[in-house]
């Protein structure tokens, strides 16, 4: 059971092939427009192929009643994988959010954009592929004028800020609920959260998300990196398409980690180069930074003085004014030795 319908698993005759059928929930409105608009929709998603995407292979309507038959996907969803497991390793979540990637791009590229991405319509198969469902069943919804009592045509929790203010549209849209199901992945819950949806709408809107590492220390610091832009209110500061956000995804380094929560995600300049300033600083060899935290404001080290390089040092730079000293040292105790 679904909040649009009703999903069965069936046998397509004809094929002797096993599908995922699935039954929209029966219209209340229907006249010619909305049919047409329904199939131009459905063949829109049905021109959908891509290993990253579950394939349709039929759409119509019987009675009161529309239907998809797609593809049957022998797995789970990861909204079960993700409560199934303590913590999911960063390795599956960058390789899951990277598929999932890959078919946002082929989609957006043909002007079909999800408008629901959510663990839930995210199928694994035991291959540990990642397959998108339901793309544009939401679109259709909304689209053909369908008056369903307690449908919503999205989920608040994986709203972007424009879809829940009911905005126009785009594949941006998408990008932001991936980024929110990215966090549910390393955090093993949603950033937003609320006792109804109105509440959970307005925090998508209104409300900074607590960076990842407050939940999981271990993270990589440049995946949270990636999600935290993402889930930028404003779309232009959010990635501008999949394809950038994969270009990213592929650049973590897993050994790197955060170390400090990232609690200001401001975009000045100077407070990002503070930023950059403290990291490249930290990541001095150990050595470097006992060497330099023990140089007095003159800059030799504490224990210079009983050093013997230190002293090899001081001869071989200051050789010249060492022997005139020692000469005029000698001139005086000379001096001193002839008075008596």
């Amino acid at each position: 059971m679904g909040g649009m319908g009703v999903i069965y698993k069936a046998m397509q005759e004809p094929l002797n092939r096993i599908v995922a059928l699935k039954v929209l929930l029966p219209l209340t409105s229907r006249n010619e427009e909305s049919s047409k608009r329904f199939e131009l929709e459905a063949k829109a998603i049905s021109l959908l192929q891509h290993q990253n995407i579950v394939n349709i292979y039929e759409y119509g309507e019987e009675g009161e009643y529309r239907f998809f038959a797609m593809q049957f996907v022998d797995g789970e969803d990861l909204a079960k994988k993700i409560q199934r497991r303590k913590n999911m390793s960063y390795t599956e979540i960058i390789d899951i959010s990277k598929q999932i990637c890959r078919g946002l791009r082929y989609a957006h590229s043909k002007s079909v954009i999800h408008r629901d991405i959510k663990p839930q319509n995210v199928l694994i198969d035991k291959g540990g592929v990642a397959l998108l469902s339901d793309f544009g069943i939401a679109k259709i919804f909304s689209s053909t004028h369908l008056t369903l009592t307690g449908v919503t045509v999205g989920t608040p929790e994986y709203m972007s800020p424009e879809q829940a203010e009911g905005r126009t549209l785009d594949q941006q849209t998408d990008i932001y609920s991936l980024g929110i199901m990215m966090y549910e992945m390393v955090a093993r819950e949603p950033p937003f959260t609320g006792e109804n949806p109105v509440s959970i709408a307005y925090k998508q809107v209104h409300e900074t998300p607590i960076p990842p590492s407050v939940r999981r220390k271990d993270i990589p610091k440049r995946l949270e990196l990636i999600i935290l832009k993402a889930l930028k209110k404003e779309k232009r500061d959010r990635y501008g398409s999949a394809e950038e956000m994969l270009e990213h995804l592929d650049s973590v380094d897993l050994d790197e980690r955060v170390e400090r929560p990232t609690l200001s995600f401001t975009n000045r300049r100077e407070e990002t180069e503070h930023v950059l300033d403290k990291r490249i600083t930290d990541r001095r060899s150990g050595d470097r930074r006992r060497g330099r935290a023990g140089r007095g404001a003159s800059g030799r080290s504490a224990g210079s003085l009983l050093d013997l390089e230190y002293w090899i040092e001081m001869v071989r730079s200051q050789w010249l004014a060492l022997l005139l000293g020692g000469g005029v040292g000698i001139a005086f105790i000379a001096h001193l030795l002839l008075m008596h």
